[in-house]
């Protein structure tokens, strides 16, 4: 699946997806509000190879409207995995102010304990750290990106 972000203003941006049969759609999004968030998903879900994530379930099929559903009726069982990622992503968003990994990892280790289950096997440091640095490598594209321009991105099924 390709990812489109087109840079439209300094507050608001389109995202596009393609995906592998063809299909399309996009939405224009508060910049603000999105990108950073969309970008640290594209991050983490790559970095753990993870098929279960946002960008997993929009290549499998879902619409961008299944996954603002905050009832979680319309991602069905696909909805507790997407939860997690979520909530992993909500956390790392640290990383992206400038924490430390170790700070994120600890935060990650109070919030699985607190779930009584552990942090999943892939989350360690070194995953924090790369997942940090792919997310500045795609910011500094999107930085790069001139007005009125595409970042294109690949989303690769696991």
């Amino acid at each position: 699946m390709n990812i489109l972000l087109t840079k439209l203003t300094n507050d608001s941006h389109r995202l596009e997806i393609v995906r592998a049969d063809g299909t399309r759609e996009s939405a224009t999004l508060p910049t603000r509000s999105y990108l950073v968030h969309d970008l640290l998903h594209l991050a983490v879900e790559s970095e753990a190879a993870l098929d279960t994530g946002f960008w997993g379930a929009l290549a499998r099929g879902k619409t961008l409207t299944d996954m603002n559903d905050r009832s979680g009726q319309s991602m069905g069982a696909a909805s507790a995995e997407l939860l997690v990622v979520e909530q992993i992503v909500g956390v790392l968003t640290a990383a992206t102010k400038g924490a430390a990994p170790a700070e994120v990892l600890a935060a990650l280790d109070r919030w699985t304990e607190a779930e009584g289950r552990p942090l999943p096997p892939w989350l360690d440091e070194p995953f924090v750290v790369r997942a940090q640095e792919r997310w500045r490598a795609f910011m500094g594209h999107w930085r790069a990106t001139p007005f009125g321009q595409t970042m294109t991105l690949e989303w690769a099924r696991r």
